[in-house]
């Protein structure tokens, strides 16, 4: 089985200053999910076209967090374990894509 690790960077460091509210379940809802998304419900994971994070595949997916907010994961695989190195607010997939570009560790593939 797959290990998820969401990642100690600064980026995710920042998302979640910002949305303490919502912090817990989000990270909740990624340890509880995402390995059941990934194996049950593969139409909702969709690939970041064009660009990889430390030189591998990045994927991603949609968490709905109320009726109102939703968030976009970014991750990767790396040997067994998933590592969840970006998350947004920002829903609209292009514009998901171009802040993903400005990420550390991302180049365009």
């Amino acid at each position: 089985m797959k290990q998820i690790i969401i990642e100690d960077n600064s980026v995710l460091e920042k998302f979640f200053r910002r949305n303490r509210k919502y912090e817990e379940k989000i990270i909740n809802e990624i340890q509880e999910n995402l390995l059941s998304i990934i194996k049950e419900k593969t139409y909702k994971i969709k690939t970041v076209k064009g660009y990889k994070y430390e030189g591998k595949t990045i994927y991603e997916y949609k968490i709905p967090l109320d009726k109102v907010f939703s968030c976009r994961v970014a991750y990767i695989y790396q040997e067994e374990k998933i590592i969840v190195f970006f998350i947004s607010l920002t829903t609209i997939k292009h514009e998901f894509t171009k802040l993903i570009a400005g990420v550390v560790g991302v180049t365009k593939s």
